[in-house]
């Protein structure tokens, strides 16, 4: 058995992903979330991580039944541009002191975290390539300014061993389409009933299909497990990932045009506007450091999309799952 590692937010998108790519890698995975996740082969834990005396208890729990956890991955967050303006105090609760509570607990055991934080922390670089410790501005909108700010505080608390991937653009089955949810998703979803897709003007994404995303998470760990037995501080100093791909840019325009032709819609549904003032509008991100690992992507966009598109096929036009309807 490899590491013992407790993911917070393992309910999630990429949490459900992650557990389960981390258990067939013979990791034992325990999940603290808002809801129970029963894929796991730890213990799972339903709570609020803003109550600092329930994930304390967690970790306490775990250590004493002789289990110690020897990783948190905190996932957990209020994720989206669109969602993060919806009530800009939980946003700022859930990214930025939620962070700051599991930090402060994984320096009260000593136990390295990985913090997630996102590709939204870079702001618009245009065609620049936004490289891991280079510069930084600031972020557009409110969701990318408070995962930078959870950099900082886990910094703080506990740099020791500490990790921060950055995702960029993950996707994939197991997430619904609507308001403030991907737009590749919502792509499909509109074009399967043929309603107007919208467009943002100049728009361009490198696409990381979520195998390949949980697959990188993993090797960046394994890169962590090896320098922790090297001598050298430096090892042990904080490391930042940009976890996506960098080989692979299409604009959302040609991609809103190929989701068209795998649905067969009428392209003419496709509406081009105005990108909104909080919308990054090109994303370069380097991957040089997780492609130094070994990494390299294995799902290509033209596969990616068919999984894609059955699993929203059964979405029906109001944005709820058919099984469950």
């Amino acid at each position: 058995m490899n590491e013992h590692v407790l993911i917070t937010g393992g309910a999630g998108f990429i949490g459900g992903y992650l557990t389960r790519h981390l258990i067939e890698h013979n990791y034992q995975v325990s999940v603290v979330d808002l809801e129970d996740n029963h894929s796991v082969n730890g213990h799972s834990f339903v709570g609020n991580l803003l109550d600092t005396s329930f994930f304390e208890a967690v970790l306490v729990q775990l250590d004493s039944a002789g289990n110690p956890v020897d990783r948190v991955i905190h996932l957990a967050a209020q994720v989206g541009r669109e969602f993060g303006e919806d009530d800009i105090r939980h946003t700022i609760r859930e990214n930025a002191e939620m962070t700051a509570v599991v930090a402060k607990a994984c320096a009260n055991h000593e136990i390295p975290l990985v913090y997630t934080s996102t590709s939204e922390i870079y702001g618009d670089w245009g065609e620049q390539i936004c490289m891991e410790d280079g510069e930084w501005r600031l972020p557009h909108n409110l969701y990318g300014l408070t995962k930078r700010w959870g950099e900082e505080v886990a910094k703080l608390y506990w740099p020791w061993g500490l990790i921060i991937w950055r995702p960029s653009m993950p996707y994939g089955p197991g997430a619904p389409p609507g308001r403030g949810r991907r737009a590749m998703d919502n792509f499909v979803w509109h074009a399967q009933h043929g309603r107007e897709i919208t467009v943002h003007k100049g728009s361009e994404r490198s696409w990381c299909y979520i195998d390949d995303t949980v697959r990188a998470m993993r090797m960046t760990i394994e890169k962590a497990q090896q320098d922790r037995f090297m001598s050298d501080i430096q090892s042990h100093m904080p490391k930042a990932y940009n976890i996506g791909r960098d080989d692979d840019p299409i604009s959302m325009l040609d991609l809103a045009h190929k989701i068209c032709e795998k649905v067969g819609a009428d392209k003419s549904l496709i509406k081009v506007v105005e990108p909104p003032v909080m919308q990054t509008t090109v994303k370069r991100l380097s991957t040089e450091k997780i492609r130094v690992l070994g990494w390299r992507p294995e799902v290509e966009l033209d596969e990616g999309l068919d999984h894609l598109i059955e699993w929203i096929s059964d979405f029906d036009a109001d944005g709820k799952h058919r099984s469950l309807a």
